[in-house]
């Protein structure tokens, strides 16, 4: 017979384990299970009044949570414990792996639940902590409910700052699990309503939609593409970011040759710029074949300055070719510029590969651009500017950016210089703006 000092002890016992993990976030079922072992093996030894008692008082104020809620009060704990941690922390500086585990967690809540925690954390904006809970919070109710999600993001008042890139978000989760009921949401929408009138919200929506829409359908994608950069509903920047996601460049000359035959050749350039920034010679190839008329002066500066990310010499020869005359001479200070400021002494090697006499003014340029970040080596190759005004310029140019570094250097400098008068009045005319 079990007495009443022993029902007692077990049951504090069971709820003190079941407290105890509950408020250190252990395993749940197990505690559930001490006790309900314990509650019972009181209800079913009711040996005496006593016993009766407790067990009824057992039953009525320890009742057995229900899933939903236990999971709800462990997950609220975990966010909670989230938003304390990084409560002062700068947005760029919270770790994304901090989110992981959140993630995992609020997967488990329904989509009332999760509107429920957005809501939550929508009036507890701003903080880099909630901004972040909330993107992550959005982007699982996004798997659920996309559309809920993305009226709830674009309805964050007074938070602009918060708002598109929460909707850019959610719309980048439903155009990736399904890109044609995104599209034809946006198809549908009238961006002429004060919610979308902000930071160029149609063009941010376009891109996030076909974005998805090209990477589940690459010919529907491009159609739909055509159709909306005909219609003036497609800028420059949308095609290129939805280029980023091109990497083939049978893709490519596709996408390109349906933009070049539409009536305003939107994107055409940008698109342009992200080919030669992956298979350049490719796309060389391509654009080789278009018509004088087609090569825009853009298009070729865009080509010559993506393609110089990798392969400058390359891309600076190539670029030189598709010029005559003067214009070649302009082309050729162009492209030794561009990348210059990065290896100048590459640069000038080039422009010397050249074998040419007529490249002063491209020496120049480039040691002009040098100064800014090299301006010891420009210093080293004054010898190569005749023009006493010209070498003058560079020197105090780089004179100037060895002051902005080291003060001490660069009195020195002017001290030992035949332009000492001249440059002592640069730097301070400089440093009087």
């Amino acid at each position: 017979m079990i007495s009443k000092s022993v029902a007692i002890s077990i049951l504090a016992c069971g709820l003190s384990f079941c407290a105890g993990y509950l408020t250190k976030n252990a395993q749940i079922d197990t505690d559930i299970m001490h006790v309900e072992q314990a509650v019972e093996f009181v209800l079913h030894h009711p040996k005496s009044d006593t016993n009766s008692a407790l067990s009824s008082s057992a039953s009525n104020n320890f009742s057995k949570p229900t899933p939903e809620v236990l999971h709800k009060q462990f997950i609220t704990s975990d966010l909670d414990d989230f938003l304390s941690l990084y409560q002062n922390a700068n947005y760029l500086t919270i770790p994304n792996r901090a989110l992981l585990p959140l993630y995992a967690k609020l997967a488990q809540l329904d989509e009332y639940q999760l509107q429920q925690t957005a809501a939550e954390l929508i009036e507890q904006l701003p903080g880099a902590a909630v901004a972040k809970l909330l993107g992550v919070t959005l982007e699982v109710l996004a798997e659920q409910q996309p559309l809920q999600a993305l009226e709830m993001a674009l309805n964050i008042s007074n938070k602009e700052q918060f708002k598109w890139s929460y909707a850019w978000s959610v719309l980048s989760v439903w155009s990736t699990d399904a890109p044609l009921d995104a599209y034809q949401w946006y198809a549908e929408q009238d961006f002429s309503q004060a919610h979308f009138k902000e930071f160029g919200t149609q063009h941010m929506v376009a891109t996030a939609v076909l974005s998805g829409l090209y990477s589940y359908d690459k010919s529907l994608g491009v159609a739909k593409i055509a159709e909306l950069a005909q219609q003036g509903k497609l800028n420059p920047s949308s095609l290129s970011l939805i280029s980023n996601s091109i990497n083939h460049s049978e893709e490519f000359a596709t996408l390109l040759n349906t933009l070049s035959n539409s009536e305003h050749n939107v994107g055409v350039v940008e698109v342009t710029g992200e080919w030669f920034s992956k298979q350049p010679n490719d796309a060389a190839a391509w654009l080789n074949m278009l018509s004088e008329e087609q090569k825009s002066p853009r298009m070729l500066r865009q080509a010559l300055n993506r393609w110089s990310e990798s392969e400058p010499s390359q891309a600076a020869s190539w670029y030189i070719e598709q010029f005559s005359g003067e214009k070649q001479l302009v082309a050729i200070s162009e492209a030794a510029s561009r990348f210059a400021s990065e290896d100048p002494k590459q640069a000038i090697e080039w422009v010397d590969s050249l074998g040419r006499n007529d490249t002063d003014n491209a020496i120049e340029d480039l040691l002009q651009r040098a100064s800014y970040d090299n301006p010891d080596f420009v210093m080293s190759n004054l010898d190569r500017v005749s023009d006493e005004k010209r070498k003058l310029s560079l020197l105090q140019s780089s004179i100037y950016t060895i002051h902005q570094q080291d003060v001490a250097r660069a009195t020195k400098l002017i001290d030992a210089s035949p332009y000492k008068a001249e440059l002592e009045a640069y730097i301070k005319k400089v440093n009087s703006y």
